[in-house]
């Protein structure tokens, strides 16, 4: 019994070990460790960064579209030591119609009422120079060929093509700023406001009408034919050189900008020769000018018509203009004339308020022949800035002086300004009333495209 027991034990132990070494020998063995890097292997790469996210939806955004180029200002060449040239065009083109209350029809003309090239600039930083020629009313119907190129009184009528003149030369002296300046040459003389306005920048269709009364050749030879038309007193360039004379000229800004001052002596009209007295030899004309800005001042030579809200402007002028003949021996004898004008273009509830008076009285002495006496314009408008629209009404009068009817001008009419002075287009009407019993009432309507950069 007890080996029976003996040998259970037995097979029990060996069958226990035989289960142990089975276990084992099937069990999987732990991983070898990697041996070290050589020293000359390369580092292992990095591991692969996991994909990036699929992208979202894109949304689609309206962008808007740059905004369209600006045109250029002044075509400009820059030279050494601060001198430079810049160039520049004024053109004009027109349509008139002209009519008369003793006539039938219309008188109907495509012209060209101003072409301009202008030259400018500024030498060794302390000289600028200015000059333009002028071709006036191109292609405009005239009674006779050569002559005034606004007069229709008589059939025979031919266009006319006029020559070059050059309208302005001067140079400026401007080492003190605005301040001093002294301007020497063709210029325009310190009149009323009106009458120192450039041409390119006007308010309205043209000039006042009075504005260069004594450089008019109509109204001192012939008032009855400046009656005729509208545009025949004042408005004739290239006639007695709209306005300009030869001379010297002081000008400046003093009390911050808020009085300028204008002075000059000027060729005026000079005596013919006597057997006595050389020819010239009468005395310059005398020309002063004072205007107290209230808001901004108008530092160029040119003022401006309207500053389309760049400038506020609030001023009151006065100006005075003295010759003297040969044979005058007194005040009363000589050519004088005075002018009270005041400008007003202020912006103002999203457009520019602009309304300018010049009165002017004139006396030609024994120096002129038939002047009016007194003459006086007003316009005023207003510019509504986002429509870039301007209704304008104007009203001219000459009244007095021997030999001179009343006549009286109403006018008024539409500018659109899509850029400004630079290109515009104005539609104008105006009717002139003349109190003589042969002088002809005149209805006149004009459009006129600007182009003008300088």
């Amino acid at each position: 019994m007890k080996s029976a027991s003996r040998r259970l034990e037995i097979a029990l132990a060996v069958s226990l070990t035989w289960g142990g070494t089975a276990a084992i020998a099937h069990a999987e063995p732990p991983p070898a460790a990697e041996p070290p890097p050589a020293a000359d292997a390369p580092p292992p790469a990095p591991p692969e960064p996991p994909p990036p996210p699929p992208p979202a939806p894109m949304a689609i955004a309206t962008v808007a579209p740059p905004p369209p180029a600006a045109a250029p200002a002044q075509l400009k060449i820059d030279l050494a030591n601060g001198t430079n040239i810049r160039f520049g065009v004024l053109l004009q083109p027109q349509y008139q119609l002209l009519g008369f209350n003793n006539r039938d029809g219309y008188s109907s003309d495509f012209f060209v009422h101003r072409t301009r090239f202008l030259v400018g600039g500024t030498v060794m930083g302390a000289f600028d120079y200015f000059l333009d020629t002028e071709l006036a009313n191109i292609g405009i119907a005239t009674s006779t060929a050569g002559t005034d190129a606004m007069m229709m009184a008589t059939s025979n009528a031919r266009k006319t093509i006029p020559g070059m003149n050059l309208l302005d030369v001067f140079v400026t002296w401007k080492s003190l700023g605005d301040q001093f300046k002294v301007d020497v040459g063709y210029m325009l003389p310190p009149l009323g406001h009106n009458a120192v306005q450039g041409a390119g920048t006007l308010f309205g269709l043209d000039y006042n009408a009075y504005s260069f009364a004594l450089h008019n050749a109509a109204f001192s030879q012939n008032p009855a034919a400046s009656a005729a038309n509208p545009a025949a007193a004042g408005v004739l360039p290239g006639t007695l050189s709209t306005g300009r004379d030869v001379g010297v000229q002081l000008r400046g800004l003093v009390v911050g900008g808020m009085l300028e001052y204008r002075v000059g002596a000027f060729q005026g009209i000079r005596t013919a020769a006597t057997a006595d007295d050389a020819l010239s030899s009468n005395m310059p004309r005398l020309t002063a000018r004072l205007q107290l800005n209230l808001m901004d001042a108008e530092p160029g030579f040119f003022y401006s018509g309207t500053y389309l809200g760049k400038k506020k402007i609030v001023s009151i002028g006065a100006a005075f203009d003295y010759q003297k003949a040969l044979t005058s021996s007194s005040f009363d004898d000589a050519y004088h004339m005075f002018a009270l004008d005041g400008f007003v273009d202020l912006p103002m509830g999203g457009g520019v308020l602009t309304i300018q008076e010049n009165f002017m009285g004139w006396h030609g002495g024994t120096l002129l022949g038939t002047l009016p006496k007194w003459t006086d314009t007003i316009e005023a408008g207003f510019t509504f800035l986002d429509l870039k629209i301007s209704p304008i009404v104007r009203y001219d009068r000459a009244w007095g002086g021997t030999g001179v009817a009343t006549q009286q001008r109403f006018s008024g009419g539409v500018a659109f300004w899509p850029f400004g002075h630079n290109a515009n287009v104005k539609l104008f009407y105006s009717r002139l009333n003349v109190d003589s019993p042969t002088a002809r009432g005149v209805n006149q309507v004009n459009a006129q495209l600007q182009l003008y950069f300088f």
